[in-house]
């Protein structure tokens, strides 16, 4: 059709189809490039429901791998990470790897107590109906899981209540919760652990927490009438009661010892104290938190603990620096409040933290152990969940590493979790620790009917790079 000149003049009819034409055709345009926009949008769509099908139905098929394959089930979670990361694919591969790095300590039923060498190979654990004993932690080098072996290598007394070990595991303290009783053994020679009687009687109540120096010279205790006992357990030496304290007005439920016993933190239902030691037989009380100052609406508290180079306190669900421990200050919080006196385990240098938290809307019993990174603690990062399979979590231990934790639980015993070098995302951190080898040819075929992906073909080889 030809264009008519701007002068010449146009038939009505032809005048109002191309008028017609001038104001619609913009219109048809844009229309039609919207269609192809949308068919060209439509075909990635589908692409990626296929790929999120297909990753979850690789984590579905990593899930049924393990208990008997535990390289396959890790191999078939990275993959399936790697396809379509959401918080189906992260969540199936993160409980694939903490049950994994899971282990047990045979012989343990109802955990009172629990503690760790800072070395995390050696654990002491208080049972009220094994009585308490000794658990060597080891890798099996055997076996293609990433956790520890438990084995015990003695029990030391039969009675149960709380416990205490040196940062060598040389000297391990265990306490009667009922009589007040304190024991102290010297395990330098394997065969033959050496007793001592510490304390006997229950003049001051019931006995409710013990802790030591790391050197296991210094042992503290807190009572159930609110005094604080400090021991001198020198070597060679009759046990000598340092002094005795009462600054509280209830039970000290928590008594944590800085590494050098240099620092105590005692905690009580309405307030937590920070002492300063630097002679012992006079501590001295810098700084008193009261409970109800910091949560109004609670009328008090029971869990906490001090890292071991004593900077830091973790008292109820806030994060204090006690660097100065006539001034401490509060640096942050735990998100996900937690019941009154949960138990809690730290790092040597508070940087992690391990918590018993409540799960919203779950089985109280089966609350799980939650690992935090507290390098900046005004922004705490959840690391790591950990299930324990039967009951709740009453006991926690971690090494100074962070590396090692060790959890007591009411009916169920106790675990062990080997965990990888924590720093802000424990999938990768995890894969890092234990890199996955490339499979053989015809091995993924025999774990998934999905196709290989191709990650499995890239040179190098290296899943965790792209995590």
């Amino acid at each position: 059709m030809r264009k008519p000149d701007a002068d010449e003049e146009l038939p009505s009819t032809t005048k109002v189809s191309y008028g017609r034409w001038r104001r619609l055709g913009p219109m048809l345009v844009a229309g039609v490039v919207l269609l192809a926009l949308l068919i060209g949008i439509g075909v990635p769509i589908s692409l990626r429901a296929h790929t999120v099908s297909e990753a979850r139905a690789i984590a579905l098929d990593g899930i049924k791998q393990r208990g008997s394959d535990w390289y396959a089930a890790d191999l078939l979670g990275y993959v399936a990470v790697l396809s379509h990361s959401d918080s189906y694919t992260r969540s199936a591969l993160a409980e694939t790897l903490t049950e994994e790095r899971r282990g047990f300590l045979p012989g343990t039923a109802t955990v009172i107590d629990v503690a760790m060498s800072s070395d995390g190979r050696l654990a002491l654990v208080s049972d009220a109906q094994e009585g308490s004993g000794l658990w060597g932690l080891e890798r099996n080098p055997e076996a293609d899981r990433e956790n520890l072996t438990g084995s015990r290598s003695t029990i030391l007394d039969r009675g149960y209540g709380p416990v205490a070990l040196s940062s060598d595991g040389r000297i391990a303290v265990i306490g009667d919760e009922t009589s007040g009783d304190i024991k102290m053994w010297d395990l330098s020679e394997d065969d033959n652990p050496r007793r001592t009687v510490v304390r006997t009687g229950n003049y001051t109540g019931r006995l409710l927490d013990i802790s030591l120096s790391a050197d296991g010279m210094t042992l503290f205790a807190g009572f159930e009438s609110g005094s604080v006992e400090i021991w001198s357990l020198g070597a060679g030496q009759k046990p000598r009661l340092l002094t005795r304290v009462r600054e509280h007005t209830s039970g000290v439920s928590v008594v944590s010892a800085s590494a050098d016993g240099r620092k105590l933190l005692t905690i009580s239902e309405d307030s937590a104290i920070v002492w300063s030691l630097n002679g012992p037989l006079h501590p001295a009380l810098s700084s008193r938190v009261k409970s109800a100052e910091q949560r109004p609406a609670v009328s008090g508290w029971g869990g906490g603990v001090m890292s071991a180079d004593g900077r830091r306190a973790i008292i109820g669900r806030t994060v204090w620096d006690v660097t100065d421990p006539a001034r401490p200050t509060r640096v942050g919080s735990l998100p996900s409040p937690a019941e009154g006196g949960a138990p809690l385990a730290v790092a040597g240098d508070g940087s992690i933290v391990a918590t018993v938290e409540n799960e919203p809307g779950g089985v109280s019993s089966l609350d799980p152990v939650v690992i935090w990174g507290l390098k900046d603690p005004s922004h705490p990062i959840l690391l790591a969940t950990l299930r324990v399979p039967e009951s709740q979590s009453r006991q926690l231990a971690m090494n100074e590493g962070g590396t090692v934790i060790a959890v007591g639980t009411r009916v169920g015993g106790a675990y062990s979790w080997l965990l990888p070098k924590l720093r802000a995302n424990f999938i990768r951190d995890a894969c890092v620790a234990s890199q996955p080898l490339r499979p053989p040819p015809g091995f993924w075929e025999r774990i998934s009917e999905i196709q290989p992906p191709d990650v499995l073909n890239e040179e190098p080889f290296n899943i965790c790079s792209r995590l």
